[in-house]
This record gives structure tokens, C-alpha cells and sequence, in this order.
């Protein structure tokens, strides 16, 4: 290991400064951990920190920032295994430190991503992951970037390097914590260990093999545009294809199963989780959802809308041309003559109605958006 960080400090040296704009749009370089690494070894050298023992290094902690270094000394030579930025609060007059091409704890997920490259625009994936990019194949110098998500919400955006070394495969990258859409953490790493070729492989393979599937869509080229056919989804469950078996599939056992008599002579099914509610109409053996609600929970709803968004955020996730979304009234389409496609807001002293409505064959199908104080408590999927 130690000949391994001798390596790595000596490739380290000889990497050039790389500018913001020349790489604006490209993938992480490694010159860019070592500049990040740098700039808070600097700031830990002139504080006068002292480092104290941690779990695969010895630690220097400062205001807003930590160190993971190779030896105990603090100096300008000394070899920085992983940085972090965030999480405290600087002086107000102190410098500001950032992150590679100007990143920043505080900015949004969407400035971030428009950093550097990224080749899948829409982050199509799976509901908890997708791929950004990959760059390059191996024995080069391969370039990787990744999103781990809960739906549409980012939680990680990681951005790493696996280059060859006399003894394998190292990996060297940038983490950037989310919360709420704003980074709060950004930190760096330099594996102390080599990674096999065959260990490198499997890495890339896992990642190839994720930039293929395209499960999800958090909100892709269809934000800011009408109410369609394909927003039909709460809770991982689509409004015209999903059967009693299929959500249970999807959602586990129902905490309530129950079949009721309908007014048309046929049957109803309720299926009840906690925050979540189906309701199917059984005619014929078949079963067809009549009606989906989320009122509590996690559950994500149509482009990655959830229970405590506010009301301009949902007016922004579609279609619309009220300006103020105090302001009840038509955000697209005949709504006032309530034919299909349209959108509405209605308001009243109790908290306010946002209907989307389409043509189906069966009718008009409507996502209705409650809120109070502003924010959304209900999502419903169902016949009008």
C-alpha cells in the first residue's frame, strides 16, 4: 500500500492545472480532485491545523471542510486521500471554496449536472439509479459519472476515474451529496487500494449494463408540457394497465383488501397500503383501476411530484400560463367547456385544485393535485 501512495503522489505532481471553461461540458479530470485537494490542504496549512487519527488516515477538520491525509504532518507535500466541502459555516468575510468548475455547496442538483458532461439529458435508468456517462474503456483511462435517486429525487451524484497504475487499477472520483435539489457535500477520493483488471471490469460492466435500462424517467423533455397519456402513474403504478396482483407486486400486501358492491351492479376492489388506496371496478373476471390516491408516505406521482411540494412547483411541472400561482384560472386548453386535453387551477378559502384532464376511450381521465398552505397533500388518479 505504501508503494501504491507513492506512485499515486508522484502521477498526482504531474498533472496540469486544467481552467473552468476548457472543460465545461467534459468529464471529471483527475487534475481536478488534485486541485479540489489542494485548495483545502492550503487552507488547513495556513489555519494551522493538526491532524488527529481516522479510520485509513489521519484527520484534519476545519470550519466547513475535512481532510483524510496519508501521514500525520500538515504540510504543502502532504498527500490528500479525500476531501469534503460543507456542512459548517464559514466567517462571513472569509474566502469562498469551491468544488471543481465552480461547484458549490447550496446549488441546485440542475447547475450541477450542466457542469460536466452528461449524455443522458432525461437521467433515464431505474427508479433508484442511471447513468450519466462513460467515457473511455480500459486500459485507458476511463471516465465514469452516475446518479443515485429515490425517483426524481438525486441524493448522490458521483463522478469517478479508473486509470491503470504499475500494480492495477486505481479509482479516484468527486461525491456530491443532495438534499431537497441543493448540494450540501462535496468530496473527494482517492482509493488507497488497486482494484484487479477483472475487479475494474465488473465495476464498468455494472455500469454499462445500467446506462441500458431506461425503467424510469424522472422528468426528461416532458416538463413544462401538457398532461399526457404517460404522467397516468402514481406510486409505480400505471392507471390503465395495473390489475389488483400487479399492485400488489408493486407495493407489497395491502394493510386493507375488500370487495364492495358498485353502483352498476358489478363489483369494487379496495386495496389499501399506509399513504396509498386503489380502487378497481371487477366486470366480467376482469379488473380495471377506477381510481388511485396517494394521501401520505413517499410515494412519488406523476414527474416526480410528491406530498409537500408546493403549488408552483406542480404548476411548473406541466403546461401552463398563469404567471402567479395565487391566481386560480384555465392553464391550458378548454377547461372552462371541459373538453380534453386541459389544465385547471381552482381556489377557495380551504386551499386549492389543480385538475389535468385527457381523452381516453373510456371517457376523460384526470390527475387532481390537493393543497393546503400552499402544499400538495393529495395526488388522485381517476375517471371524471
Amino acid at each position: 500500500m505504501k508503494r501504491f501512495i507513492s506512485l499515486l503522489a508522484c502521477l498526482l505532481l504531474a498533472l496540469p492545472a486544467l481552467g473552468v471553461a476548457e472543460l465545461s461540458g467534459e468529464p471529471l479530470r483527475l487534475a481536478e480532485i488534485e486541485q479540489f485537494n489542494q485548495l483545502l490542504l492550503e487552507r488547513a496549512v495556513a489555519e494551522g491545523q493538526d491532524t488527529f487519527p481516522g479510520e485509513g488516515g489521519h484527520l484534519v477538520r476545519g470550519e466547513d471542510y475535512e481532510l483524510l491525509l496519508a501521514g500525520p504532518d500538515v504540510s504543502a507535500d502532504s498527500l490528500v486521500l479525500a476531501a469534503t466541502l460543507g456542512g459548517g459555516h464559514a466567517e462571513h468575510d472569509a474566502p469562498v471554496f469551491e468544488g471543481p468548475r465552480g461547484s458549490r455547496p447550496d446549488m441546485l442538483v440542475e447547475q450541477l449536472l450542466a457542469l460536466f458532461l452528461n449524455d443522458n439529458p432525461a437521467l433515464a435508468g431505474r427508479v433508484d439509479s442511471a447513468v450519466l456517462y462513460i467515457a473511455g474503456e480500459l486500459p485507458a483511462a476511463t471516465h465514469t459519472g452516475f446518479i443515485l435517486r429515490d425517483g426524481a429525487q438525486v441524493q448522490l451524484v458521483e463522478y469517478d476515474i479508473y486509470y491503470q497504475t504499475g500494480q492495477g487499477v486505481a479509482q479516484a472520483g468527486i461525491q456530491f451529496t443532495v438534499e431537497n435539489g441543493f448540494v450540501t457535500f462535496i468530496r473527494s477520493f482517492l482509493s488507497p487500494e488497486v482494484l484487479s483488471q477483472e475487479e475494474a471490469g465488473q465495476a464498468l460492466a455494472s455500469l454499462r449494463t445500467l446506462q441500458e435500462q431506461h425503467s424510469y424517467i424522472a422528468l426528461g423533455e416532458k416538463d413544462g408540457s401538457q398532461f399526457s397519456r404517460e404522467d397516468c402513474v402514481l406510486g409505480g403504478l400505471d392507471f390503465f394497465d395495473i390489475n389488483p396482483e400487479g399492485a400488489k407486486v408493486v407495493l407489497g400486501p395491502p394493510t386493507v383488501e375488500q370487495t364492495l358492491a358498485d353502483s352498476d351492479g358489478g363489483q369494487l376492489q379496495v386495496l389499501q397500503w399506509e399513504g396509498f388506496e386503489a380502487v378497481f371496478s371487477l366486470q366480467a373476471g376482469q379488473a380495471h383501476a377506477r381510481r388511485l390516491v396517494i394521501n401520505g408516505g413517499a410515494h412519488e406521482g406523476p414527474r416526480g411530484l410528491r406530498l409537500g411540494d408546493t403549488l408552483a412547483q406542480a404548476i411548473s411541472r406541466f403546461e401552463h400560463s398563469v404567471q402567479d400561482a395565487d391566481q386560480p384560472g384555465v392553464l391550458y386548453g378548454d377547461a372552462q367547456g371541459q373538453q380534453p386535453p386541459y389544465g385547471l387551477l381552482v381556489a377557495d378559502a380551504q386551499g386549492s385544485l389543480l385538475y389535468y384532464a385527457i381523452a381516453v376511450q373510456e371517457g376523460t381521465a384526470a390527475l387532481i393535485l390537493e393543497f393546503v398552505d400552499d402544499l400538495l397533500v393529495s395526488m388522485s388518479i381517476s375517471y371524471l
